[in-house]
């Protein structure tokens, strides 16, 4: 058997049974009072993050501003609510791996349900309340699992395929759970019919050309809405799950679609390239919601419930009002806004000019240590560029206004990538293609990072004599890459910086991709940011200008790396793996 679902099993302390079935029809959904607060609109729980951490948030309409349900020094995401109103499961790595917790509305408890060195997340209830169903990552592979709540029986697995089942949906009818899957080869809706063992799993959509993912039933589990993307755009589409012969229609647009109380609206996210928002819209598209949502920048995912919450654990005071910042961006001292800014040398860093402007140099050193701690090596100890001088050669696929010249950007080394540390998904905005970078982490017990959900981006394959490849610039990976990756993309834009989207000729000049390159902008156009080095005649004139000289005015904020963590992590190369700096955890 598989050590980790040995240690599955005992963790949580399970009491054997001989042959466990999915084939028995569960209780249905017993009549719990709902908590306090209980409005018509009900209360939307979603994970967001703040101050470079993920946390379990509640917002009932009609309140100023959402409430915090989690807090601390680590991440915690995946909310489900219970049937009654009174728990929300979630997944967590307070303990140093993501496991799955459960959370009392009324006293505030967590209560800890797993603790295995492997992945488990997502979690969906049963309408009794009784079981929850998850996606567990073990031995390089994603699968569906069933556990009781109360421990008191040994966890079922679901799914056992090679390909990756991720995201479940529990049908309020008790019978059948909806799943994403790319055993067929793409990511496409099944169902699981609990009640047939023999031909259990049905392939809802069955797509070549597009990506489905969360699903979710509706509130009498009529429907079943998922997201599909295609070409750039999430739409959520619906099933009539009465008729499923019938194929499904679109409703609005958006991913992880939640139901209102009463069916007649709907919460999704809203992706751009820079965040993700709440975005409500009527099914029947015949009124404009008031639904009072509150704004809120990268949100993770969302449930909505039609019980209202607690008011008591609003004000538990074990929950922090906010995180702390991750950065003390005062300068030390305040500088005239006409006075032009200085370059400053970056301690630890190489790459052609290792320095960049004082308006940006915190915030990177601050994202250079963070970068260790999560990942367990040194990504940013090296670059292929940090500060480009005005009159420096262009490197390839370099334009007149790119930010490097500015001071407020880097890019990473681009031999991680080569040594096949780096993954990168393709998201499409606007007609324009950002990449999302992952990053290897140095251990991979589950520690550091975690696994990819969706497939990467395979740039190999335009150079493989298929004209249709070569068109689109390459091609989804053929399945998800083993292993335990950190979204950097992500990392980075909690320290302020952004990526920018490829050049228009990047399907045929691999340097057009821009995908090793962030920047912080803090609102300004290349042009202002420009300006803060350079004296305007220096941007129109013909003539070789004096690049601004490092000036040592100011000493960085954050703790330069230690001389030792520099000395144990070798730079990249092909035939090497990320080496584990060690570094102090909370």
């Amino acid at each position: 058997m598989d050590p980790t679902v040995i240690s599955l099993a005992t963790s949580m302390a399970y009491t054997a049974t001989p042959s466990p079935s999915l084939t028995v029809s569960p209780a249905l959904p017993t009549n719990t009072p709902a908590p306090t607060r209980t409005t018509s609109w009900g209360t939307i729980i979603f994970s967001g993050r703040e101050n470079g951490r993920t946390h379990l948030w509640a917002y009932v309409p009609g309140d100023s501003s959402p409430s915090r349900l989690t807090g601390g020094a680590w991440d915690d995401r995946d909310p489900a609510v219970s049937p009654d109103g009174l728990s929300v499961a979630f997944s967590s790595r307070r303990n140093g791996h993501w496991d799955l917790y459960v959370l009392d509305l009324q006293s505030g408890e967590i209560r800890q349900l797993s603790n295995t060195p492997g992945y488990e997340g997502n979690p969906t209830w049963s309408p009794d309340g009784m079981w929850l169903a998850f996606e567990a990552y073990y031995n390089d592979n994603f699968d569906i699992w069933i556990v009781p709540v109360d421990l008191g029986q040994a966890p079922i697995q679901l799914t056992i395929y090679p390909g990756a089942d991720l995201s479940p949906s529990w049908d309020p009818q008790g019978r059948r759970i909806a799943f994403v899957s790319d055993r067929d080869g793409s990511p496409d809706i099944f169902l699981a019919n609990l009640d047939e063992p023999d031909d259990r799993f049905r392939n809802m959509t069955n797509t070549k050309s597009t990506v489905e993912s969360t699903p979710v039933f509706s509130i009498d589990g009529s429907s079943l809405a998922y997201s599909e993307t295609s070409s750039g755009i999430d739409v959520v589409k619906v099933f009539d799950m009465n008729d499923l012969d019938r194929p499904p229609y679109e409703a609005g647009q958006g991913r992880h679609a939640a139901w209102s109380p009463d069916g007649r609206y709907m919460v999704t996210i809203l992706r751009t390239a820079l965040y993700r928002r709440f975005q409500v819209f009527a099914l029947d598209h015949s009124e404009a919601t008031d639904l009072p949502v509150m704004p809120w920048v990268d949100v993770d995912d969302v449930t909505w419930t039609a019980a209202g919450m607690p008011g008591e654990i609003y004000a538990a005071e074990r929950i922090p009002a906010t995180d702390a910042p991750l950065l003390d961006t005062a300068l030390d001292e305040l500088q005239n806004e006409n006075e032009l800014k200085d370059l400053v040398d970056l301690p630890g860093v190489r790459a052609p000019h290792p320095s960049l402007s004082e308006a940006v140099d915190q915030n990177f050193l601050a994202l250079k240590q963070r970068s260790i701690s999560v990942l367990g090596w040194d990504f940013l100890e090296s670059l292929d560029n940090a500060f480009v001088g005005l009159n420096d050669p262009m490197p390839p696929g370099f334009a007149y206004n790119d930010w490097l010249y500015t001071g407020r950007a880097f890019a990473f080394n681009s031999s991680a990538i080569q040594a096949g540390w780096v993954e990168f998904l393709r998201e499409d905005f606007g007609g324009q293609t950002f990449w999302r970078v992952y990053v290897l982490a140095a251990l991979q017990d589950g520690t550091l990072g975690e696994p990819l959900r969706e497939l990467p981006w395979d740039f190999d394959t335009r150079i493989n004599g298929d004209p249709s490849t070569y068109d689109q610039g390459g091609s989804l990976q053929e399945s998800i890459p083993p292993g335990y990756y950190v979204d950097f993309t992500q990392l980075a834009a909690d320290y302020g910086f952004e990526r920018l989207p490829a050049l228009s000729n990047w399907r045929t000049f691999y340097h057009g991709t821009r995908l090793n390159e962030f920047v912080r902008r803090e609102g300004l156009s290349w042009t202002e940011a420009m300006l803060e080095l350079y004296p305007a005649s220096a941007l129109v004139t013909p003539t070789p200008f004096q690049t601004p000289t490092n000036t040592p005015t100011r000493t960085p904020k954050p703790t330069a790396t230690s001389w030792w963590w520099r000395w144990r992590t070798p730079s990249p190369t092909p035939t090497q793996q990320p080496v584990y700096t060690p570094t102090a955890t909370p």
